[in-house]
């Protein structure tokens, strides 16, 4: 019983640390809302700060908020760093902040568990569509879905976190799969000033070719690990 005293008062600062945190987090979603029109790439290279350091700690700041929001679209962050900084460390920044925007609505899901996944499933439909797909590996899993972008980057965090897929093997299968982002789109934001460059239309290319690769490894993953691939779509489409 003793125990138990000395852990309310702990539950009650933990509780409130939490609270706080979410209030901190509320403001900064609402400014970034009232100023929703200065996120364009312009805007952010207008706001960026000189010194690379604190550019980078700006566009890592960015990754954190998108990961939480809907407004931001992250293409706008890879193709920035490769405005801001020279390529090898345009692909760093993008990786560390794809490992923020991935990790946050993750441990955020994580900690709701089912009722995240009850949430999600009444809110997007289509992500019923993960559950078939988790098959044997959850490492080629989260891959495959993050290869395919079926449904937003924040989504199927927060899903992959509830339902329990282990960090270790769900970060380095994010980080892969948004690989080819993380280089290809700092490489036309180096050459937004001649789309018709050979530089963009060669890392264009490649992005194309990277999505065409991830349909046809999708047939064959959803060929392998499901045995009635989309029914249960229309049929939960049918019961709403």
């Amino acid at each position: 019983m003793p125990m138990s005293g000395k852990a309310s008062p702990k539950r009650r600062q933990l509780r409130l640390a939490r609270c706080l945190l979410g209030a901190v987090w509320l403001v900064i979603i609402v400014l970034c809302l009232l100023h929703r029109e200065d996120f364009t790439l312009e805007g952010i290279l207008t706001y960026s700060p000189q010194h690379p350091a604190l550019a980078a700690a700006l566009l890592l700041a960015l990754f954190a908020v998108k990961s939480l929001s809907i407004f931001l679209y992250s293409g706008l962050l890879y193709a920035a760093s490769g405005v801001l900084f020279p390529l090898p460390v345009a692909i760093a920044v993008n990786l560390a902040g794809t490992a923020v925007m991935v990790s946050l609505p993750y441990w955020l899901g994580r900690k709701l568990g089912s009722q995240a996944v009850q949430y999600i499933l009444r809110r997007w439909p289509k992500s019923a569509m993960l559950r078939e797909l988790r098959g044997g590996s959850d490492f080629f899993f989260v891959l495959i879905v993050r290869l395919l972008g079926i449904l937003s980057a924040d989504v199927v965090s927060a899903y992959m976190g509830a339902v329990g897929v282990r960090y270790r093997d769900y970060l380095p299968a994010c980080l892969l799969g948004f690989l080819t982002t993380c280089v290809l789109f700092p490489i036309m934001g180096m050459s937004l000033s001649d789309i018709r460059s050979p530089q963009f239309l060669t890392a264009a290319g490649i992005q194309l070719a990277a999505m065409l690769a991830s349909c046809i490894a999708f047939h064959f993953y959803r060929k392998k690990h499901i045995k009635q691939p989309m029914d249960f779509i229309k049929e939960r489409t049918a019961d709403q």
